[in-house]
């Protein structure tokens, strides 16, 4: 299980229909961070070593689910699901 936490501007019109979309590809789940047992000095936290690698600023909701799916087939070694 992974935990991945976002912020957005509830009040943006655009974010809203976009997270929709991820939450509506099934891969995700929204949960409030109350009810989540996490430390605040657990060193997973800290994204000081990660470095993400885009191809272009922005994706279309369906590029994203794209990259979605074929991460976790990658993860999973699936080669034709979903």
């Amino acid at each position: 299980m992974c935990t991945v936490t976002l912020s957005y501007n509830e009040n943006n019109k655009m974010a809203a229909e976009k997270l929709a979309v991820l939450l509506g590809t099934g891969l995700f789940e929204k949960v409030d961070i109350e009810d989540l047992d996490i430390a605040d000095n657990d060193s997973m936290l800290s994204d000081d070593d990660l470095a993400l690698s885009l191809d272009k600023d922005s994706y279309t909701p369906e590029e994203l689910r794209e990259m979605l799916v074929n991460d976790v087939k990658e993860m999973y070694g699936v080669k034709d699901a979903i």
